[in-house]
């Protein structure tokens, strides 16, 4: 997989507190603070920046992978949705463009 540094927007209906989320699913994650963290995601990295909210009730992210596995046919959009399925599985949209870093 190549890197895919372009943050995709997207929506978290009813919003999630990423934290507690994250954490009882068992994944990995680095706080930077109240509105953006890090995730590691299998062999990936995502830098999650809350839009709307904050980190305890997060109702728009914008998601950019920052490394992925090298040798991984899976593209940044791809690893955006899973991790988004996993987060908010009744919704999640994406809002697509550039969210700005």
């Amino acid at each position: 997989m190549t890197t895919d540094a372009t943050a995709r927007r997207h929506r978290l209906t009813p919003p999630v507190d990423l934290r507690a989320a994250l954490g009882s699913l068992g994944i990995e994650h680095l706080v930077v603070n109240r509105t953006r963290l890090f995730v590691i995601f299998g062999t990936a990295v995502l830098d999650c920046r809350v839009r709307q909210g904050d980190l305890a009730s997060a109702s728009e992210v914008a998601l950019a992978v920052l490394d992925g596995p090298s040798r991984s046919t899976e593209t940044g959009a791809a690893l955006r949705d899973r991790l988004l399925a996993q987060l908010a599985p009744t919704g999640g949209s994406d809002q697509g463009g550039d969210a700005g870093h």
